[in-house]
């Protein structure tokens, strides 16, 4: 019965990783469509992006806390995080600049 339920549980755990993928990828086009706006001038919609962009990375980042050291996928993850945030500040001080 444990191994059935490891299986189980990593399966969920591959789950949850895929879909903070999917989520990470969502809020980096967010700030890709951000970027184009800002140098369009459309700031109100780039806020807008970026707000979304920084409530997927805080989401995530939360999620990622508590499933974090559980598989491997999980440090790319984190990686990735790190780069969004990276990449949420990166574009506000474009946004600034204007």
């Amino acid at each position: 019965m444990q191994l059935e339920f490891g299986r189980t549980c990593s399966g969920h755990i591959e789950i949850i990783c895929l879909t903070l993928q999917s989520r990470l990828d969502l809020a980096f086009s967010y700030l890709r469509l951000a970027q184009a706006e800002v140098r369009g001038g459309k700031v109100a919609h780039a806020n807008e992006l970026i707000s979304k962009a920084v409530i997927t990375y805080t989401t995530v980042e939360r999620e990622l806390d508590c499933i974090s050291g559980l598989n491997e996928n999980t440090r790319e993850l984190t990686r990735e995080t790190r780069t969004l945030l990276e990449s949420i500040q990166s574009v506000e001080r474009q946004l600034r600049t204007l």
